[in-house]
């Protein structure tokens, strides 16, 4: 079970600036609506809380008339972070595109430190893949997951069917996307 948990931890890569805040947090797009809710929550809180300056919002899969960009800075408006704070990337279908896409949108900020914001379980993807797509960009990156409370937890995955559904969702794009390698490269 250590060993488990260990994957668990592995797969929800979490590292936040220090002292200092970060200049983004870049939010990817939604999958499912209880991973929207988690991802929109955790980036209005790292903004009230100061850890990050500015949201990208990227995706450009549509969501009942809008784009899932558009549907996250509303949410975001309401959650109380102002529009000025909010750009949005809303071209994207998949996180790919997402990392791809957001780079012009973070230089056009100033952006050099980001936060990833994506489900607890889809981190260490989400953090290879920017890390794959920023390669020479001179972003840091930092990562700071949405949790999936009743769907996946990193200290207890495996003990349910979804969270061994989701790690396998996860791991299995580790080796089609070749992420692994990213793992040792910067």
């Amino acid at each position: 079970m250590l060993f488990l948990a260990a994957f668990g931890r592995f797969l929800n890569r979490r590292r936040l600036p220090g002292t200092a805040r970060a200049d983004a947090a870049l939010v990817f797009g939604m999958g499912v609506e209880w991973k929207a809710r988690a991802r929109i929550g955790t980036a209005a809180e790292l903004f009230h809380r100061g850890v990050v300056r500015h949201l990208v919002v990227s995706g450009g899969v549509p969501v009942d008339g809008v784009t899932e960009a558009e549907r996250f800075r509303r949410a975001l408006v309401a959650a109380g972070v102002p529009d000025r704070h909010i750009s949005l990337e809303d071209q994207a279908s998949n996180t790919a595109e997402n990392c791809t896409l957001s780079l012009a949108v973070l230089r056009r900020h100033g952006c050099r430190s980001v936060v990833l914001v994506m489900s607890d379980f889809e981190g260490i993807r989400a953090h290879l893949t920017a890390r794959k797509a920023w390669r020479g960009a001179g972003m840091e990156i930092f990562d700071c997951h949405a949790p999936s409370p009743g769907h996946w937890t990193p200290h207890g995955w495996w003990l349910s069917r979804e969270g061994w559904y989701w790690t396998w969702h996860t791991v299995s794009r580790l080796f089609r996307y070749r992420l692994l390698p990213h793992l040792w490269r910067s």
